[in-house]
């Protein structure tokens, strides 16, 4: 089993800067050989880190196939008010490519994945990377994502939002200013990077509505990604072990970026089919 290394990724001087970057942790689950890397952002609704299902096990499965993990435990709680974990993100990304030789990892090749609120944090930050491309050891690194893994995925800050999560991220009495320019389906343009979303239609937690809006958007501006739309399934399932239903699903690029065969609760083929929104109900 490959080691679980924790990452500082903020400097003492910024942590003394903004106290609360003591609490971000980044931990790596490295097997090397240059390998790709997934960067993996677990719900929580903005409130916690949801690793025990959607992070350390996504991690480990990664690791099966040859892929590198790190998983980011954002700023949440009373920390999560945009832009912080944002940021949080922006840093991770800078702190894998500036230390890819070191840790023998394709810094060039770096997906996001994120579950539920985790999903909103990677798809949000995917719609605006550009502008988190600061100097950082000396050189400014290019943050769009290379693919981007979406589980039940919080979208949107409007009406069909998580209430919880939109609080933790936009405060009590967010504007409609302040909701539009949160809510990713307004703001997805042809430099989203290629996505796969899955959701299920018995999610009493997060509205399924919320990746059928992301994949519209996508479709409209001919952003190549995959949708996949269980019956049952609830909402927080990670890997959806231990139920009746599960059967292996398989997460193929075209581009052959990956080749990861998951354990979740039905076949998942990722093929990049430009625009097309692909809708599978079980």
């Amino acid at each position: 089993m490959v080691e679980k290394t924790e990452y500082k990724i903020y400097t003492e001087r910024e942590c003394k800067e903004e106290p609360y970057r003591k609490k971000v942790q980044l931990f790596g689950y490295v097997v090397g050989e240059n390998a790709p890397v997934v960067l993996i952002c677990p719900g929580g609704a903005y409130k916690f880190i949801s690793d025990f299902n959607e992070g350390e096990p996504f991690a480990r499965e990664f690791n099966k196939r040859g892929i590198n993990a790190f998983v980011l435990f954002y700023s949440v709680g009373y920390n999560a008010r945009y832009p912080r974990p944002v940021k949080d993100v922006a840093r991770s990304m800078q702190f894998i490519k500036a230390n890819a030789e070191r840790l023998c990892v394709d810094g060039n090749n770096i997906s996001l994945m994120g579950s539920s609120a985790g999903g909103h944090l990677c798809a949000f930050f995917s719609s605006q990377c550009e502008r988190y491309e600061t100097e950082y050891c000396g050189k400014e690194y290019s943050l769009t994502p290379k693919t981007l893994m979406l589980c039940y995925p919080l979208i949107t800050m409007g009406e069909k939002t998580h209430k919880v999560s939109r609080r933790n991220f936009l405060g009590l009495f967010p504007g409609k200013t302040e909701i539009n320019a949160s809510s990713v389906e307004k703001l997805a343009n042809g430099s989203f990077p290629p996505t796969f979303v899955w959701a299920c239609e018995d999610d009493g937690t997060v509205d399924y509505n919320n990746s059928v809006m992301l994949c519209d958007a996508l479709r409209k501006n001919g952003v190549p990604h995959e949708f996949k739309l269980f019956k049952t399934g609830g909402h927080g399932i990670g890997l959806a072990k231990h139920r009746r239903y599960f059967l292996t699903a398989a997460l193929n690029s075209t581009k052959s970026i990956f080749n990861v065969y998951f354990p979740l609760n039905c076949i998942f083929k990722w093929r990049n089919k430009c625009g097309k929104i692909t809708i599978m109900r079980i």
